[in-house]
């Protein structure tokens, strides 16, 4: 585990340690998602009501390859903790392989695009902006699923920081692209939401290139054995596919779940569309840096499950739960009492037909204030036992609990003709549902028994306790 002087294994000051870069950097993630949004808000309506849905789309392909490449970082994770550091490296390129593969995968559906978007049936000039916003982050998808296998590495290590300069950078990166190719500043072309998708793209490439110099420098590659002469190990490979994958269906079914909610939400009109945008771009901005806090469950959990320090795994998800609901508390009152500054980011100047979807997206933002600490709860637990291996019940809890209580109710709201009310109602009682069902799963203890790795032999376990690890 990780010392940090003048704090205890797994308490708050620990966590906060591990999960500052980690926030810093999925905060710059939603950064990038709130920049596309306002920019896009002010481009134009249909460029807006268009982003999230192909948004969300494209995300959803490459949900799977993202959650089993990146859990190499669980490996990483327990290797650190079971000093067996010479694996590391290894453990990362199969993350590698798996990502390589999801890229062509993803870069391979964008035929497909029209017939998807036209089921949605959004409005003809809000399909033709989804199509060209999908097909240019699908074309590009290979750099960050790829740059989630390799922040693993560090990830995986609780070198946190380095993932929060690498996310840090392309945010920087993606405003200035948005800039210029949204709106045809500084000598460069107006392409309007095709520009936000290339400036997503490109600026995640750049951070990949950062990421594989790092990766593959002589001191990782001596140390952590990051280039070895083998990169495939195929039981290595097949140990993270029978562990990470359920992680990728899980992460996939989520996400697909809560696209179908915005889908559906979106026949309602143009207006729910473009005030679901907002509403949730505001939520981004805590929901994605809870991940990061998330993530660290997962990685003081695995290193605790690897060097068999359950108490301090215990106390680490402690203390994240009480960071996630002062958190989450704290933001959610912001909304409630400040929404029409936090909303005047996305007026268009001189557009008074916008007025009906900012007061609506006011009406939304109380829905998710509603449920924002119980997805404290939902996210603390649910990467705590993944952390540690049970990713074979959260596939099965997520299909049942995201298609059950969300995907089925929406759809029979749907078809029943329910205000957009109902919508937001159904959407509070699954999160509420999810959180119960992981807490319980966490104190059932299941997870303690656990572990992804290798068993280490009976020898090296007794060099390991003279080394006092």
């Amino acid at each position: 585990m990780i010392h940090v002087p003048g704090s205890t294994h797994g308490g708050i000051g620990q966590v906060l340690r591990v999960a500052f870069p980690l926030i810093m950097a999925s905060s710059g993630h939603a950064i990038r998602l709130f920049s596309d949004r306002v920019m896009l808000a002010r481009y134009s309506q249909e460029a807006i009501a268009a982003a999230m849905p192909a948004g969300l789309t494209c995300f959803c392909l490459m949900c799977f390859f993202l959650g089993t490449a990146g859990y190499a970082g669980t490996f990483v994770a327990q290797y650190a903790g079971a000093d067996q550091k010479e694996r590391t490296g290894l453990a990362v390129w199969q993350g590698i392989y798996i990502a390589l593969a999801g890229g062509i995968v993803v870069g391979l559906s964008t035929p497909a695009a029209r017939m998807i978007f036209e089921w949605m049936g959004h409005g003809e000039g809000v399909i033709e902006q989804q199509i060209i916003y999908f097909e240019s982050l699908a074309r590009l998808s290979f750099a960050p699923i790829l740059l989630a296998a390799l922040n693993s590495f560090w990830s995986g290590r609780g070198k946190t920081a380095v993932v929060m300069l690498i996310e840090v950078t392309c945010s920087a990166a993606n405003i200035i692209l948005n800039y210029m190719l949204i709106f045809g500043h500084w000598g460069c072309p107006e392409l309007g939401i095709l520009g936000a998708g290339l400036a997503t793209g490109l600026s995640t490439i750049l951070g990949l290139a950062i990421a594989m110099a790092l990766f593959f420098s002589a001191g990782n590659r001596k140390r952590f054995g990051t280039f070895p002469h083998r990169t495939l190990d195929l039981p290595l490979l097949r140990r993270l596919l029978h562990f990470g994958s359920p992680n990728g269906v899980q992460f996939a079914l989520d996400l697909m779940a809560f696209n179908l909610f915005v889908i559906l939400l979106g026949r309602l009109g143009t207006v729910e569309l473009e005030a679901a945008n907002m509403a949730f771009a505001i939520n981004g901005m805590v929901y994605l840096p809870m991940i990061g806090l998330g993530m660290t469950v997962s990685i003081l959990v695995g290193q605790g499950i690897g060097g068999r320090h359950l108490d301090e795994a215990r106390r680490a998800v402690r203390s994240a739960l009480i960071l996630a609901l002062l958190c989450n508390a704290a933001v959610g009152l912001g909304m409630l009492v400040f929404p029409r500054t936090l909303l005047v980011l996305f007026a268009r100047p001189g557009d008074p037909s916008q007025l009906q979807a900012l007061e609506t997206a006011i009406v939304y933002m109380r829905y998710i204030t509603a449920y924002l600490v119980f997805d404290g709860f939902c996210i603390v637990f649910s990467h705590a036992i993944r952390g540690a291996g049970d990713t074979r019940f959260a596939m099965r809890a997520s299909l049942a609990i995201s298609w059950g209580t969300l995907v089925l109710p929406t759809f029979i709201a749907h078809y029943a003709g329910a205000s957009d009310h109902v919508f937001w109602a159904i959407l509070v009682c699954h999160v509420l549902i999810a959180s119960t069902v992981f807490l319980a799963r966490y104190r059932a203890g299941n997870w303690m028994s656990m572990q992804v790795i290798e068993e280490v032999p009976t020898a090296e376990l007794e060099i390991l306790a003279d080394r006092g690890i």
